[in-house]
């Protein structure tokens, strides 16, 4: 059903300086894949499902299943992430809708893994100009099967966001924000690849961005884009939200308000278990 439906192809770019990384894609706001951004990352050739399999394999690591359309918070699978791989490298989607999603602390725990790769030269995180204890943990590692998706959404806060490709394809699907009434808002309900135009007419009218990205290949995407990705192999993506330049308002007014929402709730318990010592005194 996607033939009536308009989506034009990604730019893809090599040898892109900064200057026409910000001038052509930054700053008016518009995805590109770069297709030699990682070229020098020692991960865009040791990051493999037997490197992670053979060095942490042992390591417990908590998977979300995907049923009814959605990912359920109270479906989480615990289990080595050795015999996750096995998993997802002899079942796809269908038989095994298991994903480690959105992991950031597999790197926090393994820190040695942070020389592996460095910041791509086209993007600074302004979450660094905060002091270290309101710094949230960017980095985050997708490991998945084949069919894994991720339903359409915007990035919480609106941050900027880049992943790196690492193994396996996956296809991404994106809309700017102008598009957003034609997705129904409740974006996760729509699938582009296969659109229920009885349910969502007005998204047969909604025009996207189309591309797949593989090893090697680093996409940006700009705050506030919609996006929706499937995981045509097995895969393994490294990727990172972050505040900058057309951004940088609606972003921190959001961290700020989570940030702290999180600490009141840390913070009330504790005052009134203070407050019980002090009134039984």
């Amino acid at each position: 059903m996607t033939d009536i439906i308009h989506f034009e192809p990604v730019d893809r770019r090599r040898d892109l300086s900064i200057k026409e990384f910000k001038r052509e894609y930054f700053y008016p706001g518009r995805p590109v894949v770069i297709e030699d951004a990682i070229d020098q990352w020692k991960a865009r050739s040791s990051w493999t499902f037997d490197f992670f399999r053979f060095r942490f394999g042992k390591d417990i690591i908590e998977t979300y299943r995907y049923e009814q359309g959605n990912y359920q918070p109270d479906h989480i699978n615990r289990l080595p992430l050795g015999a996750f791989i096995d998993e997802i490298i002899a079942n796809d989607w269908d038989t095994y809708p298991y994903y480690m999603r959105d992991n950031c602390g597999f790197l926090l725990q393994h820190k040695e893994l942070l020389t592996d790769f460095s910041e791509p030269k086209y993007f600074f995180d302004w979450f660094r100009l905060l002091p270290t204890s309101m710094r949230r943990p960017g980095l985050r590692i997708f490991i998945g099967p084949k069919g894994a998706v991720t339903n359409l959404h915007q990035d919480i806060w609106g941050t900027h966001f880049w992943m790196a490709q690492l193994a396996g394809r996956k296809r991404w699907v994106m809309f700017s924000p102008d598009q957003m009434d034609l997705l129904y808002n409740n974006c996760w309900q729509v699938r582009p690849d296969n659109p229920d135009l009885d349910r969502f007419p007005m998204f047969a009218n909604a025009k996207g961005l189309d591309c797949t990205i593989g090893p090697g290949d680093l996409i940006f995407l700009p705050s506030k884009w919609v996006h929706w990705v499937l995981s045509l192999d097995p895969t393994i993506s490294l990727s990172y939200n972050f505040m900058g330049p057309g951004c940088f308002r609606v972003c921190l007014a959001g961290y700020m308000r989570d940030f702290l929402g999180a600490r009141i709730k840390r913070t009330l318990p504790r005052r009134a278990a203070s407050a019980a010592r002090s009134g039984n005194a």
